[in-house]
């Protein structure tokens, strides 16, 4: 631990300014944590290793998908940034899930990856309370008083040291991190760019409890050695909505140009090449140390855990309009590099391929997430908080939801006022943080659809009604944003209850209509609202009779018809969050002495002490601690009120 008092003792060492908060780390993670803090008024220092790599994509150059399109659509409701950057660099836009139901729709951009980061580094330039900087921060610096650790600073490389307020450390997967290509290791971040080295022990010396992940990125090939046209191609759709809302209820439609990804599958030679050289996979010779992600697994982990496919899916996809790169998604490894080539080339359309960068292993250190609250704050040392890969996850946009929340409420603390808390009925986010906080996680933590019990409340369509009250209460939105969402509320529900009250006699284009959508009038009359309600009439099929409605952009129109037919479903779902939110309003002390409950079983009270829930409902969420504990709990909040009625009784009758 560094002190300030050593300042007068390094001659390297110097006072180099005093900030609100310091956001250590300029991924997506970063940079909304620094956006957040200063948009909320707070001076913000944001350190980053590599200043041409903000908001770097280097895994794979899309934003979005099955569920992490659900996540930047929150982002936007809230007040980030990431919805809006990446409506502006999107090369390509598809609507996932579509077969599957408005439930599950997940919006998904190919991302020109220069122009993205381009574009990041200049709207956080631009931001009047973020002064950004080079640097490496190696180092933390806290006081203890009455037993409790605050921090008070940090200290880079280069001796810089500054006073801070609050922290949000956002290192991504450069701490401590080291490449792996079969035999070749070495010790650098992604990219081949420079490493973090000594923050993850000064976390540790604080208390934290660190742990080591490790994912990958696939190989780039280029696009003048690659035959396009033995592959089955995948055209962008014209109809997507961009990722923000405001620039939604701007009007913004996806650029007519898209430029199309491929797919391809392995073929049996792809399988020969991994199986023969499977001695050289650092995998499973155990060179490779960290936990990879089960969901998102490398070439060579497809074959060998699911040895009854015989072929998988990969997709060629481009890396920006001013590149010929291409990546191969779907297909990562850590083989070594002379494997890889044969590999790539027995792939169809790839025989001749030019590979411009090798994939790679990378191994990181990161902590374990449940040493955090559910602000994000570290339970170890107050006013430090963490967001994205350093907490175990995986993916840009949980990095970029994290670092949200984390800004929000450094500046929360820093401002004295409450966090903000966003629980599994409101948000993804709420589902992710929770997970990642309550349960802890082994290995990198992705976000999907099947984790969310309330997604059909929990749309991509509907996250400002959800969040962006939140956003303006915060000071995120403003009002000029608010005054158009509340305009968009206004025409939803003005139409739901007009297409309530229009009733419709029986006629012969009443009749054309049910007949061609397959269903029949067995009543007098109808309502229009009776008629969307049945899956097979859709909005647009009704136009003929009903010539008053009036002229109304799609996004209330989509809105208005995912309302009404999935009223009945809802309604069951606003039903279970209210039985949730009995749970989650029952507040727990930190002060609560579990070891002293009696009917606690023994590892419920060892989980309970060391996680310090704060609410009954992420008590329950605990591995280890049973519905039989949780009851036992309530009792014991039970006969606490009872004596603190009595209590205070005996105090009003003296």
């Amino acid at each position: 631990m560094g002190s300030w008092e050593q300042l007068k003792e390094n001659p390297f060492w110097y006072e180099a300014g005093k900030y609100d908060v310091a956001v250590i780390g300029a991924g997506h993670a970063g940079c909304e944590a620094a956006f957040a803090c200063a948009h909320l008024g707070l001076s913000t220092i944001l350190l980053t290793l590599h200043l041409d790599q903000l908001a770097n994509l280097p895994c794979n150059p899309s934003i979005g998908g099955t569920a992490k399109g659900q996540l930047v659509r929150e982002i936007d409701a809230l007040g980030g940034i990431m919805g809006e950057m990446a409506d502006l660099s999107a090369i390509q836009t598809r609507m996932l899930n579509r077969s599957k139901g408005p439930a599950v729709f997940s919006p998904r951009a190919q991302m020109d990856r220069a122009s993205y980061s381009r574009r990041m580094k200049e709207r956080i330039e631009k931001e009047e309370n973020i002064s950004l900087v080079q640097g490496e921060v190696v180092e933390l610096f806290w006081e203890e008083t009455s037993g409790k650790k605050h921090i008070t600073g940090i200290r880079t490389r280069s001796g810089a040291c500054y006073h801070v307020k609050a922290a949000v450390v956002c290192s991504g997967t450069y701490m401590e991190s080291r490449t792996i290509r079969g035999e070749v290791i070495v010790e650098s971040g992604p990219d081949g760019l420079s490493r973090s080295v000594g923050l993850s022990k000064s976390m540790a010396e604080a208390g934290i409890t660190m742990q080591r992940f490790k994912t990958g990125t696939p190989v780039r090939v280029n696009a003048r050695t690659v035959d396009t046209s033995v592959m089955e191609i995948q055209p962008g759709e014209p109809d997507m909505p961009p990722f923000s809302f405001g620039n939604e209820m701007d009007g913004m439609t996806p650029r007519e140009d898209q430029i199309p990804c491929y797919a391809v599958w392995t073929t049996p030679e792809t399988k020969k090449v991994i199986t023969e050289n499977m001695d050289r996979s650092p995998l499973y010779s155990g060179v490779i140390e960290g936990t990879g992600p089960r969901y998102c697994p490398s070439i060579e982990d497809k074959f060998m855990r699911f040895p009854d496919k015989s072929r998988h899916q990969i997709f060629v996809e481009p890396m920006g309009e001013s590149t010929q790169e291409l990546y191969l998604q779907g297909f990562s490894t850590s083989l070594p590099e002379d494997v890889q080539v044969q590999m790539v080339h027995s792939l169809p359309g790839l025989e001749k391929a030019h590979i411009q960068r090798a994939a790679y292993a990378i191994e990181y250190d990161c902590i374990d997430p449940t040493t955090a609250d559910l602000s994000l704050e570290s339970t170890c040392l107050e006013g430090l908080f963490t967001a994205g890969q350093i907490n175990g996850s995986s993916g840009y946009e949980e990095a970029a939801a994290q670092g949200l929340m984390a800004g929000i409420n450094a500046a929360m603390k820093v401002l004295e006022r409450s966090p903000v808390i966003l629980d599994r009925s409101q948000a993804y986010i709420g589902v992710l943080i929770d997970d990642l906080v309550t349960k802890g996680t082994k290995e990198p933590y992705r976000m999907m659809t099947s984790r969310a019990e309330y997604r059909i409340f929990l749309r991509q369509d509907n996250a400002d009604m959800r969040l962006t009250e939140i956003g303006h209460e915060i000071g995120l939105i403003d009002d000029a944003r608010y005054s158009a969402f509340e305009e968009k509320r206004i025409a939803i529900e003005e139409e739901k209850e007009r297409l309530r009250t229009t009733h419709l006699p029986p006629s012969e284009k009443l009749h054309e209509i049910l007949t061609r959508c397959g269903s029949t009038l067995t009543q007098s009359g109808i309502s229009l609202m009776e008629l969307l309600k049945r899956p097979e009439i859709h909005y647009s099929d009704l136009k003929e009779v009903d010539p008053k409605r009036p002229e109304l952009p799609p996004y209330v129109v989509f809105a208005v018809e995912v309302d009404i037919k999935y009223e009945g479903y809802l309604k069951l779902e606003e039903e279970r969050i209210r039985k949730f939110a009995a749970l989650e309003n029952k507040k727990l002390s930190p002060d609560i002495p579990y070891e002293q409950i009696t009917g606690l079983r023994l590892e419920a009270r060892t989980k309970l002490a060391q996680r310090k829930p704060m609410s009954l409902g992420q008590a329950s969420r605990i591995s280890g601690v049973s519905p039989a504990d949780i009851a036992v709990l309530l009792v014991y909040l039970e006969a606490k009120k009872r004596e603190e009625r009595e209590e205070r009784k005996e105090k009003n009758d003296g």
